[in-house]
């Protein structure tokens, strides 16, 4: 009798096949894990070495003014540059420009003014200046005056110290951290202290009476008083605020406590508000670009050192604050020299649409 065949799954065929799809499905996922892992990797590659674009600088503000930089009457015979790297730093593209708000005349502008007075002991009738300044004046061991603008509250106070030589040496000076924190408690008697130079760590620098005149003192032992310059913080915690001489801040005092009993005898507020809220971005020139603009006298030469030729040796970014109101703050690229040489560019391109 013949044997007849089997049909259909055996057991046999079930587990050579089950054998199969288990090798080949493992062969399969490994490929498909390990190819996904090279394309992620070769998309986060393409993406790393062909970046998008970023998109344009808002340039919300439109054109902007230029910036009003003081009558320049610093000269500079040649430039050379000598940085340690011997390239120029990068800044990036673009840079971020404030709004400063320009406050309004009010009815009670007077009234606050002479509130403002009365806190720095100033109780008498103040003389009107003009249609914006009042003067205030009174006697006791010196001779003070006080002169605020009833607007924007930016003032002098100002003493006779230096008539009175007999004062001067009995003068006590203060450390450079209680010079900055007794400038800084002096506006905030009088509620002029901004928050943005409240954090500021200050400038300072020792000085001594000579025929009449303040000139720097050899050390801080034959010093008769502290200068104390404050400009508002740095932008971003980065970039420092220069002003037309670089060296004055907008904050400008002179101390020696054993004149006054706050310590302060001269003080000029000269501060603008500036809204960081409103702000919007431009592009940058580059610093080749504002290079060739300082050497060619397109810039603005805050100091111009000791020397005939500005040997430079730093370039960094920065923003300017000048004497006068102005509607934005904007960044600039100062040169730094030897012997003190201090230069300005404005950091903006010019061709916002076509960048340098």
């Amino acid at each position: 009798m013949a044997k007849t065949k089997t049909k259909g799954l055996t057991l046999t065929k079930a587990t050579k096949f089950g054998r199969a799809f288990v090798k080949y499905g493992s062969i399969f996922l490994v490929v498909m894990i390990f190819g996904r892992i090279i394309w992620q990797a070769s998309i986060a590659y393409w993406k790393a070495t062909h970046p998008e674009p970023p998109p344009p600088p808002t340039r919300n503000f439109g054109q902007l003014p230029d910036i009003a930089f003081a009558a320049n009457q610093n000269q500079v015979v040649s430039y050379k540059l000598e940085l340690p790297t011997g390239n120029f730093p990068q800044f990036g593209d673009r840079a971020v420009v404030y709004f400063m708000p320009k406050k309004t005349a009010s009815l009670l502008d007077t009234d606050v003014a002479k509130e403002i007075g009365r806190r720095y002991g100033f109780t008498s009738e103040p003389q009107l200046l003009n249609e914006t300044t009042l003067r205030w004046n009174k006697s006791q061991t010196l001779n003070t005056t006080l002169e605020l603008d009833i607007i924007n509250h930016n003032f002098t106070f100002m003493t006779d110290y230096l008539a009175h030589p007999e004062l001067i040496l009995n003068a006590k000076i203060p450390t450079a951290f209680d010079a900055v924190q007794q400038v800084k408690q002096f506006l905030s008697s009088g509620q002029l202290l901004p928050a943005d130079v409240a954090t500021s760590s200050g400038k300072i620098t020792y000085l001594r009476a000579v025929g009449g005149q303040l000139k720097p003192a050899v050390s801080v032992s034959d010093a008769q008083f502290v200068q104390v310059d404050l400009n508002r913080s740095p932008i971003k915690d980065a970039f420092p605020i220069y002003t037309s001489d670089g060296s004055t801040g907008t904050i400008h005092a002179i101390l020696s406590s054993g004149l006054s009993s706050n310590g302060v005898v001269e003080l000029t507020r000269n501060y603008w508000p500036v809204d960081y809220s409103l702000a919007e971005t431009y592009y940058l020139r580059s610093v080749d670009a504002a290079w060739k603009l300082l050497q060619t006298g397109k810039g603005y030469v805050a100091n111009s050192g000791t020397a005939e030729q500005a040997v430079i040796r730093e370039v960094v970014l920065g923003y300017f604050e000048g004497e006068q109101a102005q509607l934005y703050l904007q960044p600039i690229y100062v040169f730094k020299g030897d012997g003190g040489f201090l230069g300005y560019v404005s950091a903006l391109a010019a061709n916002q649409t076509n960048p340098e």
